[in-house]
């Protein structure tokens, strides 16, 4: 057997000298054998005691030079998704590439507005389960004071490493627990993945921006929520409500939910003036030109634009 587990490659039987096939065949099998018990004997072995520090060093660094292509992703699928390497990210910045997650948040800023006693609103982004929440924050105030609670993020619970409040670290509990004002958060935009009907009925996802608020309660969560949306075969936008609203430019553009006309003024017809009102009492005066049996042919709003009459 040989000395130790990098040994076992030099003691690799010399084939060529072997004039049977038989003898090479047993002679392989001999060797496999001897490997098989090497492996087994180092690896139930291996401590401390007979694997320094020095000698890990040096084998990662080796099999790094040798394929650092396979280290490379090793790194960002393994490493960079451990615990330790996760939540050490948000008290560290730096680059990193390649970098997969299942949550992100950008309101970092909790932590050091309360160490700067700034109680002003706070704007952050959210990106979870294919949607991006634009979220903002008001602090809680009650008698006068504004409530605080330890940062954390679901069960995960975050610390200050040491009295600096430099770093936080949620994998052991210390002195200092980093304490972040309490937020009345309201999300007023998002942009998702939403349902919609293309030719023929069927429904495919497509991106969906939901602009604003709204007023809406656990029975219809968008109503007052503005919607901007590449359907398959249109461009879509509207106004949630009782009944929706919008412009729908597809072949045609249809302006859907437009203001309708309230009253038509002919009080001064003979003057060559009417006027218009439509919803929101808003009224729009237009000219009238006349032919030489005195019916309307062109009619002009106030913008210059003109409409030919057809007799």
């Amino acid at each position: 057997m040989p000395a130790g587990l990098f040994a076992a490659d030099a003691a690799f039987p010399d084939l060529g000298a072997k004039a049977a096939t038989e003898d090479k065949l047993r002679a392989v099998q001999d060797y496999l054998y001897m490997l098989l018990e090497t492996l087994r004997w180092t690896l139930r072995h291996l401590s401390a005691d007979n694997f320094s520090d020095a000698d890990a060093a040096g084998l990662v660094a080796a099999a790094v030079q040798k394929h650092p292509e396979v280290f490379d992703t090793l790194i960002a699928d393994t490493v960079i998704s451990d615990a330790v390497i996760t939540n050490e990210l948000y008290g560290v910045y730096g680059d990193v590439a390649d970098l997969t997650v299942d949550e992100l948040r950008t309101d970092w800023q909790k932590a050091a507005r309360y160490l700067a006693g700034d109680t002003s609103p706070l704007d952050w982004l959210h990106i979870c389960d294919e949607q991006i929440d634009f979220l903002s924050g008001t602090v809680v105030v009650t008698d006068g004071a504004p409530e605080t609670e330890q940062l954390h993020r679901g069960g995960r619970y975050f610390w200050w490493t040491d009295a600096t409040r430099t770093q936080m670290t949620s994998l052991e509990e210390t002195d200092w627990p980093v304490t972040v004002y309490r937020y009345a958060t309201l999300r007023k935009g998002s942009f998702r993945f939403a349902d919609c009907a293309g030719p023929g009925g069927a429904v495919t996802k497509v991106p969906t921006l939901v602009l604003g608020a709204g007023t809406g309660d656990a029975a219809d969560p968008d109503l007052g929520k503005g919607f901007l949306r590449k359907g398959t075969a249109s461009l879509d936008l509207w106004l949630h409500g009782a009944t929706d609203k919008g412009l729908f430019i597809g072949e045609y553009a249809d302006l859907v939910g437009a203001r309708k006309t309230t009253r038509l003024d002919f009080s001064r017809w003979d003057a060559g003036v009417f006027s218009e009102t439509v919803d929101g009492a808003a009224a729009s005066a237009y000219a009238v030109d006349f032919d030489a049996q005195d019916r309307p042919v062109k009619i002009t709003d106030a913008a210059g634009h003109e409409t030919e009459v057809v007799w």
